[in-house]
């Protein structure tokens, strides 16, 4: 064999290696080793808390939604120690969706089989055997709901840290609460044409003028007397108070002297004029 016909056999081989190599790699590894929230995790789950690891493993997430790793974790913890099977079936799935060569495929997949029937089993009237495109449509629907809150968490936390950002833009817009109003001026009054003015006091006049009339108001004539009409008063009780001996021509003398009046209705407090 020729030494040129060695090196290609020999690179062949090992480029063949390398391939294999990255084939058998577990993607999940791929995740920062380092990465604090992946230490903090560990340390809650050694204490006896899963729910702080779960806040850890999605705070990982939440700075990048790509961590296989972190679904896988989150997946076992739902699973084996929050008992919440929807949420470790997503994230299983999430697992095996950004690590498709993972080999721990086969175990996952069994994983995700037995939260399925555990939850199929936990629902109201459950069937006591539930095919399995039952319990993969169920599953599916429920991980996919998941999947939109979790994206949506992952939207407003990205927003949040977007106004964070900006708090010179935030500020310019808003008004500025301690500034004082300015002081409203004393409102000045508009010229009047004194033509004008004494026409609007002469209708004034005119209009007051009947109003006095009404009420009979004013001192009577030299030599006549008044009354004051009070409740239940006519002109001829009126008449008959006044003229004791003569009430007929008393109603014609009070109606005579009060013509001002005449068809109208008297009023409690109207002043007459009595001859």
């Amino acid at each position: 064999m020729s030494p040129r016909l060695f090196l290609a056999c020999v690179a062949a081989l090992t480029l063949a290696g390398c391939n294999q190599a990255s084939a058998d790699k577990d993607p999940a590894q791929t995740d920062n080793p380092d990465n604090p929230n992946y230490k903090q995790a560990q340390q809650d789950l050694d204490s006896n808390n899963p729910q702080g690891a779960v806040a850890d493993y999605e705070a990982a997430l939440t700075a990048n939604p790509k961590l296989a790793g972190a679904h896988y974790e989150l997946g076992v913890i739902y699973g084996s120690q929050l008992n919440d099977p929807i949420s470790s079936i997503y994230h299983f799935k999430r697992f095996l969706e950004l690590s498709p060569n993972t080999n721990k495929k086969d175990q996952v997949q069994t994983l995700i089989d037995k939260e399925g029937q555990d939850y199929a089993a936990s629902l109201p009237n459950a069937k006591p055997q539930i095919t399995a495109d039952d319990m993969n449509k169920l599953t599916t629907e429920n991980a996919a709901l998941k999947k939109q809150v979790d994206d949506a968490n992952t939207t407003i936390s990205q927003l949040q840290d977007k106004l964070k950002q900006q708090p010179a833009v935030v500020a310019a817009a808003a008004p500025d609460a301690a500034a004082p109003a300015a002081p409203a001026g004393p409102k000045k009054a508009l010229p009047v044409d004194p033509a004008v003015a004494a026409a609007g006091n002469a209708d004034t006049d005119a209009a007051a003028a009947p109003a006095a009339a009404d009420a009979g108001s004013g001192a009577p004539p030299a030599g006549a007397r008044s009354y004051t009409v009070v409740k239940g008063d006519s002109y001829w009780k009126i008449a008959k108070k006044m003229y004791p001996g003569d009430t007929k021509n008393g109603v014609a003398k009070i109606q005579e002297a009060n013509k001002q009046t005449m068809g109208k209705p008297l009023k409690i407090g109207q002043v007459l004029v009595v001859p």
